[in-house]
């Protein structure tokens, strides 16, 4: 293999592990090859009060000599020191960070010759993140000698796609670990949470709504489609759903709102919340929705914690027990009786919510409860 060939070959193994993390062995594997060299790490390094490696990635080393490494000697060694004062300097070896007779007497040293003859290092390097560092260490052995100059110029060349490559890996990162986050939210909702796109599809369910999708009691997610038992209740959600997408509401309303779909089982009926989603998306997004769908069961929904709702909005403990109470799915008269008040008084409260939340209808306040606080 030429020489232009075997430096494609690294840049190919940098781009992929950028794509897939589990291939960065093989992208040191070509590093140490191309480069002469006899190990190799990837790292990142949190640049704390005491340096930590969260990730560390080696191919030619002693798992034993690593594991002390990373228990006992980060905060020792001096390479690390030397990346932690200088996180923007984007090429480190040994001519910047130490010399050979310090290296005699240095304490560091002294511990890894027990493991190994490791002796040499060439590091690249970026800083992706304030306080986090990330990059590639190469090593030789004593034997196979320092790195000099024309070694530390053939690695820059490659270094540009190094960093690069080590770019796209923390935003691919970023983006999975916001997804993750995002998704187990989602899943804490106690209500079902359905994402439609613009055509009515269901792209995204979380863990509430695929329950609902079994029990079938009312209302059913086909494979395209929330389908809801009676016509009645079929055409008002689609109708909502279909303000949603075309953005037409009524004057002084956002598109969407509330309603409710009665259950075959005789229990209580469902209440559901239609509102819009922010439609910019990023341009290779495939997870396009549009709507989003909230739907709440009275019969296993905790009411909201009336404190949260006092608190978020400004009433009165008995009126943040009403609200409570009707964002969990009682009508006006049945939550007046649970509360031991006369259906005159629930009517007042509900008044000075509308004026406290900016509300002026019972459906637009549901909405506003559910999709501010329904989070356990």
């Amino acid at each position: 293999m030429s020489i232009d060939e075997r430096v494609h070959a690294v840049i190919r193994a940098l781009y992929d592990a950028a794509m897939e993390e589990t291939l960065w062995p093989a992208a040191l594997k070509e590093l140490t090859d191309i480069t002469g060299s006899q190990g190799a790490s990837f790292w990142v390094l949190d640049g704390s009060d005491q340096p930590r490696l969260p990730t560390f990635t080696t191919v030619n080393f002693d798992p034993k000599f690593i594991e002390a490494y990373l228990e006992d000697m980060v905060p020792l060694d001096p390479t690390v020191q030397y990346l932690v004062r200088h996180p923007d300097e984007p090429i480190v070896h040994d001519g910047l960070v130490i010399t050979e007779r310090e290296k005699e007497r240095h304490p560091y040293y002294d511990w890894q010759g027990q493991y190994s003859d490791i002796r040499f290092r060439m590091v690249g390097q970026v800083r992706p993140a304030p306080a986090v560092q990330a990059g590639v260490a190469l090593h030789r052995t004593r034997r196979t000698g320092r790195y000099e100059s024309d070694d530390i110029e053939r690695f820059s060349v490659l270094y540009g796609h190094l960093a690069r490559a080590l770019a796209i890996g923390f935003r691919l990162g970023s983006l999975g670990t916001l997804q993750q986050c995002t998704t187990e939210l989602l899943d804490r909702n106690p209500a079902a949470v359905l994402l439609l796109d613009e055509h009515r599809r269901i792209v995204y369910a979380n863990r509430r709504a695929e329950a609902l999708r079994s029990a079938c009691d009312g209302l059913r997610l086909c494979a395209h489609e929330i389908v809801a038992s009676r016509k009645q209740d079929y055409d008002r959600l689609h109708n909502l759903i279909t303000q949603v997408l075309s953005g037409v509401a009524r004057p002084g309303a956002c598109p969407g709102g509330v309603t409710r779909a009665l259950r075959p089982s005789g229990k209580r009926p469902y209440t559901i919340v239609v509102a819009p989603v922010s439609r910019r998306y990023p341009v290779l997004s495939v997870l396009r929705p549009a709507v989003c769908i909230m739907i709440t069961d009275p019969e296993d929904h905790k009411p909201l914690p009336s404190q949260r709702v006092q608190a978020a909005f400004g009433l009165t403990k008995a009126e943040a027990r009403l609200a409570s109470l009707l964002a969990s799915g009682a009508d006006l008269r049945s939550a007046a009786a649970e509360l031991k008040i006369t259906y005159g008084t629930a009517r007042g409260r509900l008044a000075e919510i509308f004026q406290k939340t900016e509300t002026r209808r019972q459906g637009e306040l549901i909405k506003l409860l559910l999709t501010t606080l329904a989070m356990s």
